[in-house]
């Protein structure tokens, strides 16, 4: 091997190590850095190798029959974050309010809003879920496309549900001010250049939208094994 080949090798070696190092020390973002809100977030974000993202609004009926599913089997969703160290994020919108004119939309947004601020975002949600399938959704109201549409409710119908929770004057100050508009919007806004219908679900690479009240666990999961391919 001639000088000039050897010389050639060393600097392309060099070179090779110097490229490296850059590019070991350039700091890609990790999951706990790409997550909206951690309180509206289950599993271990710091350490989670997988980020599953629902985008939903509270007002979405197909949302609730997903969200009730799932809670229907809490410990299997729990074992299963758990053994795929999974970052399970819920990211509540009011792209109903935005894209269809639904005021209530907006409130119930609001008020998950101020609870996660509280730290008691999955009492509200689960309470919020609950109290519109008994209030509306099993007598056959806003539970579909076609159904009647939900036409008494107030404002106070999302702070009351902060009550069940034990939320207290924060949240009512919170929601009474206001004070979650803005952020409610800007999420909204990004969620819209994602999710194309609700629920709308990201796993992974592997995105789908819509859920059907016929649908159970067993599709749920078939969903989330396709996140993890």
């Amino acid at each position: 091997m001639n000088k000039t080949v050897r010389i050639c090798l060393l600097v392309g070696i060099f070179g090779l190590i110097f490229l490296a190092l850059i590019t070991s020390s350039v700091k890609h973002p990790d999951i706990s850095e790409k997550i909206w809100n951690k309180e509206m977030t289950l599993g271990d974000t710091e350490n989670a190798s997988r980020h599953f993202i629902i985008y939903t609004d509270l007002m979405c009926p197909y949302c609730n029959y997903y969200a009730h599913t799932v809670a229907e089997n809490d410990d299997k969703l729990n074992d299963y974050i758990s053994e795929h160290k999974i970052a399970y994020e819920v990211r509540v919108t009011d792209m109903l309010y935005e894209g269809s004119g639904i005021e209530y939309s907006r409130p119930a947004a609001e008020g998950a809003y101020c609870a996660a601020r509280e730290g008691k975002f999955w009492d509200y949600y689960h309470l919020a879920l609950d109290s519109l399938f008994s209030d509306y959704y099993s007598k056959g109201i806003g539970n579909s496309k076609t159904a009647p549409m939900i036409s008494d409710m107030t404002r106070d119908y999302w702070k009351k549900i902060g009550e069940k929770a034990g939320l207290g004057d924060s949240f009512k100050s919170c929601y009474d001010n206001r004070e979650t508009v803005q952020e409610i919007q800007e999420n909204t806004l990004k969620a819209s250049a994602v999710a194309s219908g609700l629920p709308f679900f990201v796993f992974g690479k592997y995105s789908t939208g819509g859920f059907d009240n016929s649908w159970g666990w067993e599709e749920i999961v078939q969903m989330y094994n396709a996140g993890l391919n």
